[in-house]
Order: structure tokens, then C-alpha cells, then sequence
């Protein structure tokens, strides 16, 4: 249940970098973020004031949370707005590794085969990156910004990591969707102090942007109350790896909907990472 869940926020992560990466570079990656998180606060408002409950340690978590989660929202929708959904995508499915090795520093062990699941996604996502054709993938990116594009990827795998563990903890607290929404508060305050220094965007913000934005807040919603319920449910970190598969579905979605090329080497790759999810579906007494 848990790597279904993964699977689940990774089908609904890959559709909202599909967006995002149509959207970004019109409008500006930490300005569209920003927007996104509002669309996403505003889908869970009623839950949001509803709450009663909390002492000031969770309060103090729900506010490292949301700063957390607002630098990796920053980190992603940067990076896409430099570089396509097949360099991305897969880079940034990264994190979910950093999530098992924290589980293991706290009992999780992984059999053999689990082992070899892992290395497989994780392998089968740099491959997805790395073999793109001339012309699109690594390439397009400006000459002399590749470090910059690594550093924002870096910085959102960490963070998204780190939230996911804290997002678990406080989700037994608060609740799946509330844990969702009360975090967005601090994540705003983060991505419109980056917002106030990006360029102007080149799109109008007519409703159709307006309603985009809120859909991709639904999205991110529903990907992030997927993840925050694996907490209470056995092998949780192995679903948190499932979340890597997205960068495999980010790569077939560009394809289909951008005319994003897929090479050969990629769909190795999307292969890796559909052999490394089954091997982690397999269960061990």
C-alpha cells in the first residue's frame, strides 16, 4: 500500500511538472510556485481553520516544515524553468533515496533484492537524464548555467526529503491534508521573497493561469496527502522511493504532450525504473 501510494504522488507529481514546465519559463519559477501553493492553500482553507490542536513544538515543526518545502518548491520550479521535463524530472527524483537512508539509521533493512530495486530506480533516472538526444535534454541547457541548474535540483532533493520525514510526523498530529495545507503558509512567505527578485513574467494573468494555478496546488495536494499517509504504514520508506518512478513518467509526459524526444537510452531507463518499483513490491516475512 505504501509503494502504491508512491506510485499514486508520482503519477500526480508528473502531471504537475508537466504544467510546470510549460509554465515556468513564461512566468517565472518562484513566481508560479508561489501561485501554486496559494491554489493548494485555498483548495484546503476550511481544513486549515479547523484546526485545534498542537503544542508549540509542532507549531514550531509545521513552520520549519513549510520552510522546508518552499525552498524544494523553489529548487524544482527553477530548475524547470532552465531545463525540460527529461533533465529534471529524473534528476529530481533523487530524494526519495536520502528518505530510505534515513529509515535505516532507525531499523529499516532492506533485503537483498530491495536493495537491488533501489539501485535500479535511482539508476534507471540518471539514465533517463543522461541519454537524451542532441538537441534536447542536457543540451538545451545555456552554456555556463549547468552548475546553477545543479545547484537548485540539489537543493530541492534535500528539502523535499526532509519534508517528507517531517511531513509523516506531523501528518499523526494534524492529519494528511491539514499537514498539507497548514504548511503552505511559511512556504509562501519563502517563494515570494524569491518572487520579489525574478524577472517580470511574459504571461498575462488572465483565469485561465488563475484556474492552471489552482489545479496545480490540487495536484501537489493530493500528491502530498498520498505521501503523508504512508507514515502509519509499513515500509513507508520503500513508498517514498515509488515517488521516484515520476521522473520516468515526467520524461513520457514531455514526450507526449511537449514533443519532448525520448531516445533509446531513455526508454532503457524507464525500464530500470519499472523493474526497480516491482522489485520493491516484492515482500519479505
Amino acid at each position: 500500500m505504501a509503494l502504491l501510494l508512491g506510485l499514486f504522488a508520482a503519477l500526480c507529481w508528473g502531471v504537475h511538472d508537466l504544467a510546470v514546465r510549460f509554465l515556468a519559463p513564461r512566468m517565472g519559477g518562484f513566481r508560479l510556485g508561489l501561485r501554486t501553493e496559494l491554489g493548494g492553500f485555498i483548495i484546503l482553507l476550511p481544513l486549515v481553520l479547523a484546526v485545534r490542536n498542537g503544542t508549540m513544538h509542532d507549531w514550531l515543526l509545521v513552520a520549519v516544515l513549510g520552510v522546508v518545502y518552499g525552498l524544494a518548491i523553489a529548487g524544482l520550479f527553477k530548475s524547470f524553468a532552465m531545463a525540460p521535463l527529461s533533465v529534471v524530472g529524473p534528476f529530481s527524483s533523487g530524494y526519495p533515496a536520502l528518505v530510505v537512508i534515513w529509515g535505516m539509521f532507525f531499523g529499516l533493512s532492506p533485503s537483498l533484492l530491495q536493495y537491488f530495486g533501489m539501485a535500479t530506480i535511482l539508476i534507471g533516472s540518471a539514465v533517463v537524464a543522461r541519454y537524451s538526444h542532441d538537441g534536447s535534454g542536457i543540451h538545451t541547457v545555456i552554456k555556463g548555467h549547468v552548475w546553477e541548474l545543479a545547484f537548485w535540483i540539489v537543493l530541492s532533493d534535500i528539502c523535499f526529503a526532509i519534508a517528507i520525514v517531517l511531513g509523516q510526523k506531523l501528518a499523526l498530529t494534524f492529519g494528511d491534508a491539514t499537514t498539507a495545507g497548514l504548511l503552505r503558509v511559511p512556504a509562501m512567505l519563502i517563494l515570494g521573497s524569491f518572487a520579489l527578485r525574478e524577472p517580470a513574467s511574459t504571461i498575462k494573468m488572465t483565469w485561465k493561469i488563475a484556474l492552471a494555478c489552482v489545479i496545480l496546488g490540487g495536484l501537489d495536494v493530493a500528491a502530498l496527502t498520498g505521501v503523508n499517509a504512508m507514515g502509519t504504514l509499513p515500509y513507508k520508506e520503500f513508498g517514498a522511493m515509488g515517488i521516484a518512478a515520476y521522473g520516468a513518467i515526467a520524461a513520457l509526459l514531455g514526450m507526449i504532450w511537449l514533443k519532448e524526444k525520448v531516445s533509446l537510452g531513455q526508454w532503457a531507463g524507464i525500464a530500470l525504473t519499472i523493474a526497480g518499483v516491482a522489485a520493491l513490491g516484492v515482500q519479505f516475512e
